[in-house]
């Protein structure tokens, strides 16, 4: 058992000092229905477990959805043009301005990170 105590210390060491690869994913589809005013997100893949989903349209209800990963969740009163951003939530994940299109829309963001 000592042995694989040493092994497993002694790989720690470099894999440290080259730093760790990090990486944000989200994935998620948006299902528009622009005559009815309703917009169905759903969290497909996200490296926080949820989709965090911001709206900038002030009549949006409501302004912001948390969904956890393999869920959807609605949004109503937003229409084709309506902006908004999605984000994983973790600490430094980035949330970059999205518009609605009528109908569906697959979305898939990765970044990857040297700490």
């Amino acid at each position: 058992m000592s042995k694989a105590v040493f092994l497993a210390t002694a790989l720690a060491i470099p894999l440290a000092a080259c730093g760790v690869t990090k990486s944000e994913v989200i994935a998620y589809s948006v299902d528009v229905d622009a005559d009815k005013g309703i917009a169905i997100f759903s969290c497909k893949q996200s490296s926080s477990e949820t989709c965090i989903f911001k709206f900038d349209d002030p009549g949006a209800q409501p302004q912001s959805l948390t969904v956890a990963k393999g869920e959807a969740g609605n949004v109503t009163s937003v229409g084709v043009g309506s902006t908004y951003c999605a984000t994983t939530g973790a600490p430094g994940a980035t949330c970059k301005a999205q518009i609605l299109q009528a109908g569906t829309q697959a979305i898939h963001h990765e970044k990857r990170s040297t700490t």
